[in-house]
């Protein structure tokens, strides 16, 4: 008879522990729930058979989105070339993209504190909107939210002006921070 795990290892925190960014006595506290629990093996195994693929697919150009910082370390020990600029409110950073980067990846610092989700919103130098996510999950801690967006997609942009706000999903709508990245097309 198979019994169901009565408390699940969070994925989050099976995927610290597969990339090796959970450290002890976390680690060997997932360590000893793993050796006795299939259900959390079995969660495990297809989040590594996902990870050991996210490096390929990001050279493919098919990684866009938020992302984690665990994703981010993951895909770079796998070789993926990423271009890494990182934001706080109010600031303007000059950023281009090479060609080799496989990614390119926005770090927008913020006080999260309080917020549970953000909705991001990216908008060009005309205000036309280029794009908005909605509902990302946050962390208080984390102090940041990471924008990832295929460095042959960023090749083919001109120079630009984007300007990006983060906001607090939900009632309020409070916005955490607004950026502005000057982009400077490839030659």
């Amino acid at each position: 008879m198979t019994t169901r795990c009565l408390a699940p290892i969070g994925d989050e925190t099976l995927l610290d522990y597969w990339s090796g960014d959970l450290a002890a006595p976390a680690s060997d506290v997932v360590e000893e729930h793993l050796f006795g629990c299939s259900d959390c093996v079995a969660r495990l195994d297809s989040l590594a058979s996902l990870g050991l693929a996210l490096g390929a697919v990001a050279r493919q150009g098919r990684v866009a989105g938020i992302i984690s910082r665990t994703l981010l370390n993951r895909m770079q020990r796998d070789g993926v070339h990423v271009r890494f600029y990182s934001v706080s409110p109010g600031q303007t950073v000059p950023c281009a993209v090479f060609p080799g980067d496989d990614l390119v990846v926005v770090s927008l610092r913020a006080d999260l504190g309080g917020v549970q989700a953000v909705t991001l919103s990216v908008t060009g130098s005309g205000d036309d909107q280029l794009g908005r996510v909605d509902e990302v999950p946050v962390h208080e801690a984390d102090g940041e939210v990471i924008w990832a967006t295929p460095g042959a997609l960023v090749r083919q942009m001109p120079s630009t002006r984007l300007h990006l706000t983060l906001a607090s999903s939900g009632g309020d709508g409070r916005v955490l921070g607004e950026y502005v990245l000057d982009h400077s097309a490839s030659a």
